[in-house]
């Protein structure tokens, strides 16, 4: 017999590949449908299968509950690092600071022995770290998010995890960008540019590479006018990737996006 965690979490990195929250449903019925005797071994799948629920249907019951799950399970840095992922997405949809800081201390207190999952928790300390420093406005909190990134990046190649350091690269495109684009800081714009590139590198089509290319084409319209024409056409990529039966306002936000760059573009002509 299949393993019901195994199946499940299949289940749920196809829904967050495809954007189909049918299939996080059919990875939580899966795992709901387990005797009593083997609950608590599901729990943490179980949490992972509701977050992703409630990320791409916005439902913050289903995110609720997955953090109620994790922090119900048994002690350990698998746990804490569920309940960082869950208290992360929360914080996100919500603006909570408070979500956003209890995420925070989880992932600062999820030990893992194995570098490489040791290094994961850095950075999904330094993307928190980014999310906190836009919901309350502190400059210092993207700084030392920045600095999160960049090491979790370096040990990451230094691990030769590409696809981790693509996505450190990625957030610490983000990061650099909100950084930069306030004083119009050309050398942080230029770094934000350059790890945004490197992440592209090792994304994979889909939906999940929409958001690297809508980050680095962020980077470049913010570096000015000769970098227009590659932001405008990286977010008309990103805008025909999101299909998915969940990305209805993934869509709406990157046509947005593309409608801001065209009016940018014909406002500011490359000299």
């Amino acid at each position: 017999m299949e393993d019901p965690a195994a199946a499940a979490e299949a289940l749920r990195l196809a829904a967050e590949s495809t954007g189909d929250p049918a299939q996080a449903e059919a990875a939580i019925a899966l795992l709901r449908d387990v005797p009593p005797s083997a609950r608590a071994s599901v729990a943490l799948p179980l949490s992972a299968a509701l977050r992703t629920l409630g990320a791409l249907t916005d439902d913050l019951d289903a995110l609720d509950a997955a953090v109620v799950l994790a922090r119900e399970a048994s002690p350990g840095p698998a746990a804490r690092a569920a309940l960082g992922a869950a208290l992360a997405v929360l914080g996100e949809r919500t603006g909570d600071a408070e979500a956003l800081g209890a995420a925070l201390e989880a992932y600062e207190t999820a030990a893992f022995p194995d570098p490489l999952f040791q290094t994961r928790m850095r950075r999904n300390q330094g993307a928190v770290l980014t999310l906190l420093g836009g919901v309350m406005g502190e400059r210092g909190l993207l700084i030392e998010a920045a600095g999160a990134l960049r090491e979790a990046r370096a040990r990451f190649t230094a691990l030769n995890a590409a696809e981790d350091a693509a996505l450190a690269a990625e957030n610490l495109c983000h990061t650099l960008r909100l950084l930069g684009e306030p004083g119009d800081d050309k050398a942080l714009l230029a770094e934000a540019v350059s790890a945004g590139r490197a992440a592209l590198e090792h994304v994979p089509p889909g939906r999940r590479r929409a958001s690297a290319e809508t980050n680095l084409a962020n980077a470049l319209l913010a570096l000015g006018p000769a970098h227009h024409a590659e932001a405008l056409a990286l977010y008309r990529a990103a805008l025909a990737r999101l299909t998915g039966p969940a990305d209805g306002q993934r869509r709406a936000a990157a046509r947005h996006n593309l409608l801001r760059a065209e009016r940018i573009a014909q406002q500011s002509p490359p000299v």
